[in-house]
């Protein structure tokens, strides 16, 4: 399995409701219409929610990060880097691609877009199948994507995150209310360039990003839950060039769910 992470910067003179509208009611419909010939088994966009940002602004104070500049992730799967590589290799497969990066374009500031391929390592799940934080359901997908620590190098920072930091989590993670959390690790490939160029993006730097589904529903409140988000917290610290990373919270619209097995 191999994913494509897509970080959307929305276009300058673009409005939010019109941005997220020409993804949801385009660019998804577009993608979904190709997904035979373009051998994906899913593509979802995440879009961030408004009654998620006083929770990350204060999430992002503790850290002290920035606000996240950007209020789209989109992810393609293929069952594999082989699928992918004769997707790139075919001259119907980069037209789509092409497409895609097209009407994309409509509403983006493309430079500031990023793109890397991704492997996938999860820690946390309460239950089989995938879990969608879905318009009108309760959960709320994080997404999180990290740069090393300065004086740190990347291999050694991707391997504390997913040999310690990924260990830690998982120990509170019933204190934290967490559904699923999953590490998403970069993964260098010399076809990440043409997958940029093709759909008109950067190639982004991020060492992966962690993303984490919570129910609200639930409140959680205690010692508990405080020491387990003080832990994780003051961990992140250990591995993670905080400054220059950040976080947002939203609804999930998966416009592809093609079953496969892993």
């Amino acid at each position: 399995m191999i994913r494509l992470v897509t970080l959307l910067r929305r276009k300058a003179g673009c409005s939010g409701a019109d941005y997220k509208e020409h993804l949801v009611d385009t660019v998804g419909p577009l993608v979904a219409g190709m997904q035979a010939r373009l051998g994906l088994v899913r593509y979802v966009q995440l879009h961030a929610d408004a009654d998620a940002a006083e929770g990350d602004r204060a999430a992002s104070a503790v850290r002290g990060c920035d606000p996240s500049p950007f209020a789209c992730m989109a992810d393609y799967w293929w069952p594999s880097s082989e699928v992918l590589a004769a997707q790139l290799a075919s001259d119907d497969g980069a037209a789509m691609l092409r497409q895609i990066g097209a009407a994309q374009a409509e509403v983006l500031e493309p430079s500031q877009s990023l793109c890397w391929l991704a492997m996938e390592f999860p820690q946390v799940a309460s239950g089989p199948g995938h879990v969608a934080a879905r318009e009108r359901t309760p959960l709320l997908r994080l997404v999180f994507p990290l740069m090393p620590r300065d004086g740190m190098s990347e291999v050694d920072a991707r391997d504390y995150w997913l040999l310690q930091h990924g260990p830690l989590v998982r120990s509170h993670s019933v204190a934290r209310g967490m559904v699923r959390y999953t590490q998403v690790h970069r993964r260098d490939e010399p076809m990440t360039t043409q997958v940029a160029a093709l759909l008109g993006l950067s190639e982004g730097r991020f060492m992966g990003h962690a993303e984490a589904w919570f129910d609200r529903s639930v409140v959680r409140v205690g010692p508990d839950f405080e020491a387990a988000k003080a832990d994780a917290a003051q961990d992140e610290r250990r591995f993670i060039q905080l400054s220059a990373s950040f976080l947002f919270s939203g609804k999930e619209y998966p416009f592809v769910e093609r079953d496969w097995i892993v």
